[in-house]
């Protein structure tokens, strides 16, 4: 009875081992991720060029996932000068501006899709030709973003080990049921071993 219960103290350590080794697999790769920050922008934030630019872009500290970009440049009313859909090249967002753009003072309104699975977002400014007025606030009316959620990306994120998240995670469950099935059979194959030999040797004493 002592040996039984023993043996059951020791399956429930080994198992509870074996899951926080699933949740340690699992778990790691999106604590150790992080979003990523904006490196450059062109133009840089507050500078005045004589100029329209033809596009706007940005340089991120890793690539950004091919989802939901969304950049505006946006004028003092609030109207939008950007043309087409911001294109993304690995850490890159590029966007065209129209032609027509006027002199005057621009913000960059831009939200992207962190390569850890996180939408991340923020604003910059710049003005052209005479317009060296204050670039409008984020109050300003412009249209709205309309990029995903967070729960909506977070499947599809790569961890660093390039896995997505979700796959990542269901790897290390399974390796934790694995090894919690492994030494289950591993006991029971010790106790039936140990039952014959208790056999024997009673066969032996008679």
């Amino acid at each position: 009875m002592l040996h039984f219960h023993a043996r059951n103290r020791l399956l429930t350590g080994l198992g509870a081992l074996a899951l926080a080794a699933a949740f340690a697999i699992g778990g790691a790769a999106p604590a150790a991720s992080a979003h990523d920050s904006v490196l450059a922008t062109v133009p840089s934030d507050t500078e005045h060029v004589d100029l329209a630019p033809a596009t706007v872009s940005m340089r991120f500290t890793d690539d950004i996932m091919q989802l939901g970009a969304v950049m505006l440049v946006v004028d003092a009313a609030g109207t939008d000068w950007a043309v087409g859909e911001p294109a993304l090249d690995g850490p890159t967002a590029t966007l065209a501006v129209d032609p027509a753009l006027p002199d005057g003072a621009y913000q960059v309104r831009w939200r992207v899709v962190s390569a850890d699975g996180h939408p991340i977002s923020g604003t910059f400014d710049f003005s052209v030709g005479s317009g060296r007025a204050a670039a409008p606030t984020t109050d300003a009316a412009a249209p709205a973003f309309t990029t995903p959620t967070d729960s909506s990306v977070a499947a599809s994120a790569p961890s660093p080990d390039g896995l997505p998240i979700g796959v990542t995670a269901l790897i290390g469950a399974a390796v934790g049921l694995g090894l919690f099935l492994g030494i289950l059979a591993i006991e029971r194959r010790r106790a039936a071993s140990a039952a014959r030999i208790s056999t024997t040797t009673e066969k032996t004493e008679q």
